[in-house]
């Protein structure tokens, strides 16, 4: 197993580097929207433990108040959070698109006499497409996504020891699996790109010929070449999905076993104090 290389760094510091300003504010806004979601939970167990306490009115309705106006909060974060990635991704994106017509215009005529144009528009928006979300937030939600977990980590290891040491193991363990499963997912997603690039190409040529192919009385040959490449089409995508889906089903199932014991492990730390 090994993680992405240098590549990929330098592919998203050249497209993201014109964009600084607009990154840098959406990388605040990420953080503070974390920094949110750690703090709205500890007000909401703040409630609690002074409902329980028979604390003041006044204070639960000044950590009511707080909770609602942080959870408007975050939700304006979210709308701005995803304009300015968009904003990114597209922007990005378009000048990627830009770069790889100009480097295939300057190619010989071998190379596109060897590719239709389906395929060399497939890969050319098709492909790039895909990248909009690793330009636009991917990278940063890594980065965050990992501040986030040792904060998690951290806030166990505060309510119990043994707690924290348990969920770190499960972490550990979670992120070995996810490893693998990309390491099987990425050749998958390869042949998938590929083989999605030979249809669209089949596709754009043909129906551009359709007046010699009915001409020449091919119909049925082209058919029959389309409905093979769709046969083969099908259990690739197949397997591509069921990889990725094999990934966000780890992904959330962590997520649903660490959810619980956090709040079971706050439910504790609730009892013991008011004991």
């Amino acid at each position: 197993m090994h993680l992405p290389g240098k590549g990929n760094l330098t592919l998203l510091l050249t497209y993201l580097r014109p964009l600084w300003r607009r990154t840098l504010l959406l990388t605040v806004l990420l953080i503070v929207s974390i920094v949110l979601q750690l703090v709205n939970p500890q007000i909401l167990k703040y409630f609690i433990d002074t409902a329980l306490t028979g604390g003041a009115t006044s204070a639960l309705l000044t950590a009511a108040g707080i909770f609602i106006v942080i959870a408007l909060l975050s939700q304006g974060i979210t709308v701005a959070t995803t304009y300015l990635s968009e904003y990114i991704a597209w922007t990005a994106t378009n000048q990627l698109r830009t770069d790889l017509v100009t480097h295939c215009l300057a190619l010989d005529l071998g190379f596109h006499k060897s590719r239709t144009q389906g395929e060399m528009i497939e890969r050319i928006d098709g492909d790039v497409d895909i990248l909009s979300n690793f330009f636009s937030q991917l990278a940063i939600q890594l980065l965050l996504g990992v501040l986030i977990l040792i904060s998690v980590l951290v806030l166990f290891f505060t309510v119990s020891g043994l707690v924290g040491v348990i969920m770190t193991a499960f972490t550990i363990g979670v992120f070995i699996i996810l490893l693998y499963l990309r390491q099987r997912a990425i050749p998958l997603q390869l042949v998938l790109r590929q083989t999605s690039a030979d249809f669209f190409g089949f596709l754009s040529e043909h129906l551009s010929g359709t007046e010699d192919t009915r001409a020449n009385g091919a119909t049925g040959y082209v058919m029959q070449q389309c409905y093979l490449l769709l046969r083969r089409w099908y259990p690739i995508f197949r397997k591509a999905q069921m990889a990725g889906a094999l990934r966000c089903w780890a992904f959330w199932g962590a997520r649903a076993a660490a959810k619980p014991r956090w709040h079971a492990c706050s439910s504790a730390s609730t009892i013991r104090n008011k004991g």
